[in-house]
């Protein structure tokens, strides 16, 4: 169900190729190789450096600065060798003797974004002058002080060993990561799934927007999606620009024949981000844009973006505001009247579990009920999940009166997109539940239609079926929660379970027969491909185990009640 299946977290898929890919993430969260990544702090912790009794002058806040590199020079001008990130190794004696001078050293090795200065005492200062060490202070760069001399040769290449095989290792996480993603396509896999990996991978949420649409789509890892999405309209302008940022990692979709298709951003919420976060975004990108060309695969992130926001509404993980709000950027134009949810379940079903390619298959059919609805003034949100082949539909009513006349035109809405887009496809089981007046009260509603829509399957077809109509089906899915009632239908039908865990020829489809057939035996002889005579042996059977007379219409009430409990 709907609401059961969003409490078990964003993203947890029910097929077993989804399965296979969320544990991608998890294999390589886990890749051995390169260690974490090299700062001032852990820099001054290498034997190398410790050799020279190190000791922070200015700076101290910002010792986690990262290290892209090492560097020694003597030169006044040594600042406009530097790119950024680097450690500069001096012993001073390229900086001037003057205060004004040593400001300038400093100020301009800032504005290079270097990591941080040391500086081996002894040769050009006994201690760092006052200047020095205020203009670092001020400018918040690290200013290490060496007491001892150490060959910077060694701190040198001991640094560059520790950067270039943590730079290998994230190549090579890179790579495999990759080869994961391209295997994820080739088993069929879409742009959801990818998301998905890459949010569990990097340990953050994914926000994939096509330019000109705003958000197409959003892949959550902690955060709920509604945060998640407030973080990104906050940064959503430097996105557009492509800039990266402690924020944010922002790259550009690639679509045939145009500059940009849109674009996609890990966002810094649940963790902070590092270099291995950028390449796997580098690696997931290219991805996206391919399997972007597939047919039906915007309609599809779609669908799941309205569906997962469904599911939480079913689940109550919204506040009615925040709901309200969520909708009007789904585009769900209608502010003001009544709610109405259908859920609406493919007869299809493999195993119990919807099928990925079943789901693609639908896609268009979604699209073309979502535009209909539209073209009749009915605004509508189309939600899948891809975890039960199910669908849920919510539509907004200026009254309730209007409720049979609405589920009707959707109906036909639906009929007509299946006539054009899966020629030969039968009506699925669709289940109407009332009119409810607000956000407030959707959330019951919506989990009432699609915890129905499992009896529905079993019940007689019909065009729809109708949650506010009395129905026994109805009334016992509501009382499944019951522990009493659940201990009755196990209690009544236990002694037909024992015997047949203990005889070959089985008890429990005659009885299970009699019950849909009405108790007639005629026609329950035909539908066992028996004559009717050979019943009777197994009805007196039936009646030694159970205790009761199958011919009395209380007896066969019960049954049918436990039956239909335990189905």
């Amino acid at each position: 169900m709907w609401a059961q299946a969003s409490k078990r977290g964003p993203f947890t898929f029910g097929t077993p190729r989804c399965e296979v890919l969320l544990g991608y993430c998890w294999w390589m969260q886990d890749v051995p190789g390169g260690g974490s990544l090299m700062t001032v702090r852990r820099a001054l912790a290498l034997p190398s450096l410790r050799r020279g009794s190190p000791s922070v002058r200015a700076g101290a806040e910002r010792l986690d600065n990262p290290i892209r590199w090492a560097h020694s020079g003597e030169v006044s001008n040594i600042a406009a060798l530097l790119k950024g990130g680097e450690l500069l190794l001096t012993t001073g004696m390229g900086i001037g003797a003057g205060a004004a001078d040593q400001r300038r050293f400093v100020r301009r090795l800032a504005k290079r974004d270097v990591a941080g200065i040391v500086i081996e005492l002894g040769q050009r200062f006994e201690r760092l002058p006052d200047a020095l060490v205020e203009e670092a202070q001020a400018l918040q760069l690290p200013l290490i002080e060496l007491r001892a001399e150490v060959p910077f040769v060694e701190v040198t290449e001991e640094l560059h060993s520790h950067v270039l095989n943590r730079q290998l290792a994230v190549l090579r996480r890179g790579e495999e990561l990759h080869r994961a993603f391209t295997s994820l396509m080739i088993e069929g896999a879409g742009v959801s799934e990818i998301l998905a990996v890459l949010a569990r991978t990097v340990a953050n949420p994914v926000v994939l927007e096509k330019l000109g649409h705003g958000v197409l789509f959003t892949a959550t890892h902690r955060t709920p999606a509604e945060e998640v999405l407030a973080r990104y309209e906050a940064i959503e302008e430097s996105a557009r620009g492509g800039e990266d940022s402690e924020l944010a990692i922002v790259r550009s979709v690639p679509a045939a024949g145009e500059r940009s298709w849109g674009l996609l951003a890990v966002l810094a919420v649940d963790s902070s981000i590092d270099e291995f976060d950028r390449v796997a975004v580098e690696r997931a990108v290219a991805l996206v844009g391919l399997a972007l060309l597939r047919r039906d695969q915007e309609t599809l992130l779609a669908s799941r973006q309205r569906g997962n926001f469904l599911a939480d509404v079913a689940a109550g993980a919204l506040q009615e505001r925040d709901a309200a709000t969520r909708a009007v950027a789904l585009g769900f134009a209608h502010r003001r009247g009544p709610l109405l949810a259908l859920a609406v379940g493919s007869a299809a079903l493999r195993d119990g579990r919807a099928d990925l390619d079943m789901e693609d298959h639908w896609a268009p059919v979604w699209q073309a009920v979502r535009a209909g609805l539209d073209s009749h003034g009915v605004p509508a949100i189309v939600g899948t999940r891809g975890t039960d082949g199910d669908t849920l539909i919510l539509l907004g009513m200026r009254s309730a009166t209007k409720r049979v006349e609405t589920v009707e035109l959707t109906v036909d809405v639906l009929e007509a997109a299946l006539r054009e887009h899966v020629a030969g496809e039968q009506l699925p089981v669709i289940v109407a539940g009332a009119a409810v007046p607000g956000w407030g009260e959707l959330p019951a509603a919506l989990g009432e239609v699609s915890g129905l829509l499992g009896v529905a399957r079993d019940a007689p077809a019909r065009r729809w079926h109708d949650a506010t109509v009395p129905d026994l089906d109805l009334a016992l899915w509501h009382l499944r929660g019951d522990a009493r009632i659940r201990e009755f239908a196990q209690r009544m039908l236990a002694p037909v379970r024992e015997y047949d865990r203990d005889h070959a020829h089985k008890l429990m489809p005659t009885l299970e027969a009699l019950s849909s057939n009405g108790w007639r035996l005629t026609t329950t002889a035909a539908a066992l491909y028996l004559n009717r005579r050979s019943l009777y042996p197994r009805i007196a059977r039936l009646e030694r185990l159970l205790g009761c007379s199958l011919s009395e219409i209380d007896s066969r009430f019960a049954i049918d009640m436990a039956l239909r409990l335990e189905g």
